[in-house]
């Protein structure tokens, strides 16, 4: 949150800010309620909700039903004031797909598509980015979702080679004058996780995504934020010298190998972080290795330090909800007065 000293515009944007906080989290309401939320004067709440009528930002809505006093008029945020759209590249059936998918400020999906494409690089992103701001000029933010990780503005892992050394963030914010959000999938997928099952802020949660064609990532969630460490490399699990053959069709096709490299893993993690729970995704797995490795991983930690494991049944919803969940945030104004 960024702390700023007090004068007559900074005070009016924070002002802005608690009202459309209040309506953003009521949906809808009367000055007088939003006065009495905020703790501002009703003439100044007026005032704001002025300004934000003039930038449709906020509507106005019906008057609300009266007991015998004049009625009072209803204002309502504009979800589709301002929209995010988010792109993540993933394979099917031995193709190479953009997923791309535009939502407004409550998340709604207002498009989506996917489109083949040969090479994942800035110029194939463009093609696909610059006719949807056409049709949706009400874009305001980019999210992309990544396997890999960023650090000092280049990109330094990723399964993408024309990726690598770039800096992709900085790139799009350029090219587009817009907030750029980048994510990995495993840590955009554990906070879409975190989020759909309201996590407590206080909880640590380990998310272990495993493909069937490359080692496994890790997604980690501490005290209600995503950590990534200190050069974005948190959570490369693969890198940890478990001596498990990750990827080879071996240790996918033995039930009882499979199990035992998952727990060994699990463990391991768990020992460093001792987190709440532990998820688990993998299309190859079902019920019967999770209750396998919750026995294995029962033997080997102690009761106080044995986390939950928990089966998810779909990365894609987890991915893209928690890359929503970052696009929108680059959004949100964050002010707050400071003596």
């Amino acid at each position: 949150m960024e702390n700023i000293g007090g004068n007559a515009l900074v005070i009016k944007e924070v002002n802005i800010n608690l009202v459309r906080r209040v309506l953003k989290e009521k949906k809808q309401a009367t000055k007088k309620q939003i006065a009495e939320t905020t703790g501002l004067s009703i003439v100044t709440v007026g005032t704001m909700l002025q300004h934000l009528v003039q930038q449709n930002e906020v509507l106005e809505g019906g008057l609300s039903s009266s007991s015998g006093g004049r009625p009072a008029q209803q204002y309502i945020y504009n979800v589709d004031y301002a929209l995010a759209l988010i792109l993540f590249p993933f394979e099917k059936n031995g193709l190479i797909l953009i997923r791309h998918t535009v939502v407004n400020l409550s998340g709604h999906c207002m498009h989506e598509a996917e489109v083949k494409v040969e090479i994942i690089d800035l110029a194939t992103f463009e093609k696909i980015i610059d006719p949807l701001l056409i049709a949706y000029p009400s874009i305001q933010a980019l999210g992309f979702g990544l396997p890999g990780a960023e650090y000092d503005g280049e990109m330094i892992v990723s399964d993408y080679e024309a990726l690598l050394g770039i800096s992709l963030t900085e790139h799009f914010r350029n090219r587009y004058q817009k907030p750029v959000v980048m994510e990995n999938d495993v840590n955009a997928a554990v906070i879409g996780f975190c989020n759909r099952t309201q996590a407590a802020p206080d909880s640590a949660i380990v998310y272990l995504y495993f493909p069937e064609r490359f080692p496994p990532g890790a997604g980690l969630y501490i005290n209600g934020k995503l950590y990534k460490g200190k050069r974005s490399f948190a959570g490369e699990v693969a890198n940890m010298p478990l001596g498990i053959p990750w990827g080879e069709e071996s240790l996918l096709a033995s039930f009882d190998l499979l199990c035992e490299a998952i727990a060994k893993l699990t463990v391991s993690v768990s020992s460093v972080l001792n987190p709440d729970s532990v998820v688990l995704y993998g299309s190859f797995l079902q019920a019967e290795h999770v209750h396998a490795i919750t026995e294995l991983c029962s033997t080997q930690l102690p009761a106080s330090a044995m986390p939950k494991i928990i089966l998810t049944e779909d990365f894609a919803a987890d991915y893209l909800k928690g890359m929503i969940v970052q696009t929108l945030s680059t959004l949100e104004p964050n002010l707050q007065l400071t003596k």
